[in-house]
This record gives structure tokens, sequence and C-alpha cells, in this order.
């Protein structure tokens, strides 16, 4: 358990924890993540301050966590046997979330602090970044096992070039997030990344 959810048990209940992410949800679906504090939250969620400010002690940290609780439940990689379509069902979903006004921009606004804030880069490299990527590698090297993608390609490479396209658009804007996007993606990666079919 981290140090960040130790402090969160400490100053509340799990039913807290809820009303503290739901207010925090809430206040991302109607203000910019500039327009909002941690007191904002509190007085939304009913609870006082100073709990909140123990268990998340920046406001990064706290709408890290509140996006992070609401989006995991989608964010599971299928397993269906069929690569091609685990993986523009993974693309299709994580658009989906950079897509929503509610949790892009937010969480755009959050990775922007995490060249100043140590804490919050430690944070998201272990609870986002890591077990996403682990789970995306973990279906490649399954793939792979089944016959569906080539055995000599770089694992940690594929996966950034799978879903770095998602995260560029997110993070710079410089086009649509959406199904079609993750069909296409799916396609360009898998004509490079997958096994040739032989033709007789």
């Amino acid at each position: 358990m981290t140090s960040v959810e130790e402090s969160a048990l400490v100053a509340g209940d799990v039913t807290t924890r809820e009303r503290v992410f739901d207010a925090v949800l809430g206040l991302c679906r109607e203000r910019a993540y500039e327009a909002f504090d941690v007191g904002d939250v509190a007085r939304r969620a009913g609870v006082d301050e100073e709990a909140v400010r123990a268990g998340w002690p920046a406001k990064n940290l706290l709408v890290m966590e509140a996006l992070l609780h609401a989006v995991a439940p989608h964010m599971k990689f299928p397993r269906t046997g069929d690569i091609r379509a685990d993986l523009e069902q993974q693309l299709a979903a994580t658009a989906r979330l950079f897509a929503d006004p509610g949790i892009g921009p937010h969480l755009r606004a959050v990775i922007a602090e995490i060249h100043a804030d140590e804490r919050l880069a430690a944070t998201f490299l272990k609870k986002v970044y890591t077990p996403n990527r682990t789970v995306a590698r973990a279906r490649f090297e399954l793939a792979q096992e089944q016959g569906q993608l080539r055995t000599d390609i770089d694992l940690d490479a594929a996966v950034d070039l799978v879903f770095g396209s998602l995260w560029f658009r997110l993070l710079l804007g410089t086009g649509p997030l959406t199904a079609e996007l993750a069909a296409s993606l799916a396609d360009h990666a898998l004509a490079g990344l997958g096994v040739p079919v032989s033709r007789v």
C-alpha cells in the first residue's frame, strides 16, 4: 500500500473516500482543472478539508487518484484469444476516456505538473503508467505465445508504438480521439507486428 493510500485511510473510511472521489469527478465535469481546489472538493464531499489534505497532500495527487478510480474498471485489457479484436477494443476504450471532457483535460493538466513535482511523478509512474504498461506487455506476450505476434519484436517498443499515438493526441491535441482512430492504429500496428499470413 502506498503512503498516499495509507494516509487516505487514516483520513476516513472507504465511504468517505468514495464521497471525495465523487466530488472530484463532479467538479472535473463542471470546471477546468485550474478552477477548483481541495477546499472545493471538501465542501462538496461534506468532509473536513484538513482530513482531505491528510489523505492527499496536493490537489494533483487527489485528481489523479480520483481519475484512476473512475477509469480503472474500463481499462482491463481483454483476452478473447484474438489480438486484433482485443487491441482495437483496448485502444477504443483508451481513446474514449481520453476524449471525455471530464477526464482528458484534467489528466493532461496533472501530467503537465509532473516535471515540477517529484512526488507526483513517482506516484503516477507507480499507480498509472507501470500497471497499464505491464498489462499491455503481458497481453502482447500472450499473443506471441499464441502465434499472433512476431517473436522477434521488442515488446516495450511495441507498446510505445501502439499506445503512444493516443497519449500524443491527448497531450498535444493534434487530432480527435475516436473509435475510428483506434481501429486504424490496430490495423497499422498489426501490419508490422503481426505474424505474416502465408499464402499458398
